[in-house]
């Protein structure tokens, strides 16, 4: 009975160990894909087509970038198999080349220059000995002819032959060193190029991940496997254009995006998103503690003994403990249903953020360099609805300028960034735009409308003193602006002027009324003071602007602002 228990327990830990020898590692050939970019970092999605065997084995990605964070790394997969996959797991690899393949490639290419360069220099070396050979045998040449002279044994023939002879040789010796010159120039050249593609690149990484997956698979099947994970080095930036026709009165905004990335992997016809989610930002806020107060009794002055080795109050840390070289970060699998064809799955706890994002997916497929070099890539049009008019600062100059007041439109807010500016077809300039959600306005000027013309003058400056009992020092200021419009299409025009403010109540500053054009805002977008006109001049059609104010304060006081 013994014999035939252990020769069963024999036979269960031969198909144990034969069952874990038939597991294997599947070494994955992935690409790069998908990526989502934030402003600080992306999430990239590498994709491959792998064949898979029945039963229990590992997919195993190697050579990814070291810049990766390690608790981002998920995996999905589609196949006709049902397919399991198990806890995800990773590991740092250390290499004795560059990890990254252009950096690979360019540092192979350096140090076949560097090598070329040393053989050139090696030929080099060899004609300067050829050519001091050359020299010694001249000099002892001529030492042979003082001989031969002194015996007065003259053979001119073999004078002359001797002579050409070593000219020969040294003339090809001079012309092949300055052929090598060239050479080594033209190699230093490439060399200085490739070190220049290298400092971009600037990743010099020979360590890298390595991530295994395993899965259970019931048989044999094509697994379509994504691999996502966020890496830094990653950024995007808006631009936009906008385009003023003064004819149709049109804005048109366009939307870029400026992205770079230094990942050390270039993206190639990737399927590109521009996000205005911030993950750097974090998911929450930290919890809030009791805050605390007492009355301060300070501590009689007495100085102690401590004890050996006491180095004041412990301090709670809240570093994190040392990882382990392979992090768990998948625990769960599940059963899948025997269905045609499915998709590979497992549980993994998620936080889902809510806020106002958006997301802007890139016409097409993109392409963007790793060395840092940014990509212009179109984004869309923005909806807006605008209002076209002619702003005048009189206070400031007599210019007129076309200003356009856009409100946004839609549901996608607009990130705070660069404006190109446009008029009918004509770049005239660069603005900045702030950041806008919908239904927000802003102001885009497109500037100088020489078809309106300004003229302001001073009609009153006097300073003198008022009141019965107590007497005041007053300063009484009025002014007119003259408009013409010289379209021949009406035209809103906005004039805006700044009136006095006062901190003081002692301080007394009035709009004289009588002297004043009426129907204007005053503290036009809540800017204390800021006085605006708006109204519509027809072709031709010319207009006065007048303004009148008087600011009083006790006599003897002295103000400043005036």
């Amino acid at each position: 009975m013994r014999y035939y228990i252990h020769l069963l327990f024999t036979a269960l830990i031969f198909t144990i160990f034969s069952l874990s020898a038939l597991a294997k590692d599947i070494d994955v050939t992935s690409n790069i894909t998908a990526a989502t970019v934030y402003n600080d970092r992306a999430t990239v999605t590498r994709s491959a087509k792998v064949e898979i065997p029945a039963g229990a084995h590992n997919l195993v990605f190697t050579g990814l970038p070291l810049g990766l964070f390690p608790n981002s790394l998920r995996v999905e997969g589609v196949s006709k198999a049902s397919v399991v996959f198990g806890a995800l797991t990773y590991k740092r690899v250390s290499s004795i080349d560059y990890i990254i393949p252009k950096e690979k490639e360019l540092n192979a290419q350096l140090l076949a220059l560097q090598d070329k360069n040393r053989i050139y220099r090696a030929d080099k070396q060899a004609l300067q000995v050829a050519r001091t050979f050359l020299e010694n045998l001249g000099k002892q040449v001529v030492l042979r002819e003082n001989e031969e002279i002194a015996k007065i044994d003259l053979n001119p023939e073999n004078w002359s032959k001797a002579a050409d002879s070593l000219s020969s040789k040294y003339s090809e010796n001079l012309k092949y060193s300055l052929a090598l010159d060239i050479k080594i120039r033209e190699v230093n050249e490439k060399i200085r190029k490739i070190q220049n593609d290298l400092e971009q690149l600037r990743t010099g990484q020979k360590q890298s991940y390595s991530v295994v997956i395993p899965f259970e698979s019931d048989k044999s099947s094509t697994l379509n496997v994504d691999l996502s994970y966020q890496i830094s080095g990653v950024s995007w930036q808006p631009i936009y254009d906008a385009r003023f026709d003064v004819k149709t009165a049109k804005l048109k905004l366009v939307q870029y995006g400026s992205v770079w990335q230094r990942t050390g992997e270039d993206w190639e016809d990737v399927e590109l998103i521009l996000s205005t989610a911030q993950p750097s930002r974090g998911a929450g806020l930290p919890d809030l503690s009791p805050h605390w107060l007492s009355i301060y009794e300070p501590a009689p002055q007495k100085v102690m003994a401590q004890p050996r080795g006491f180095t004041g109050m412990a301090s709670v840390s809240s570093a994190p403990v040392e990882m382990a070289e392979i992090d768990m970060v998948m625990e769960e699998s599940f059963e899948a249903a025997p269905v045609a064809r499915k998709k590979a799955g497992f549980q993994v706890a998620q936080i889902n953020t809510e806020g106002f994002v958006g997301e802007y997916k890139i016409t097409g497929h993109a392409s963007v360099k790793s060395d840092g070099t940014k990509s212009k890539l179109l984004i869309g049009e923005f909806k807006t609805e605008d209002f076209v008019h002619v702003q005048i600062k009189p206070q400031v100059s007599t210019d007129a300028y076309l200003v356009v007041s856009t409100k946004l439109k839609g549901d996608a807010p607009i990130l705070a960034g660069q404006v190109n500016l446009f008029r009918d077809g004509a770049y005239i300039g660069q603005s900045y735009m702030k950041m806008l959600r919908p239904d927000d306005e802003t102001e885009l000027y497109f500037g100088i409308d020489d078809n309106i013309t300004v003229e302001r003058n001073t009609l009153k400056d006097e300073r003198s003193e008022a009141g019965l009992i107590t007497k005041d020092s007053v300063i009484e200021k009025h002014f007119i602006t003259k408009i013409q419009n010289l379209h021949k299409r009406a035209v809103q025009i906005a004039v805006l002027e700044v009136v006095p403010s006062s901190k003081d109540q002692r301080i007394r500053v009035e709009i004289l009324n009588d002297k004043t054009t009426p129907a204007y805002k005053n503290d036009y977008n809540n800017v204390k003071g800021l006085t605006r006109w708006l109204s519509t001049l027809n072709p031709k059609q010319e207009a006065e602007i007048k303004l009148g104010w008087k600011v009083s304060w006790p006599k003897g006081k002295n103000i400043s602002g005036l």
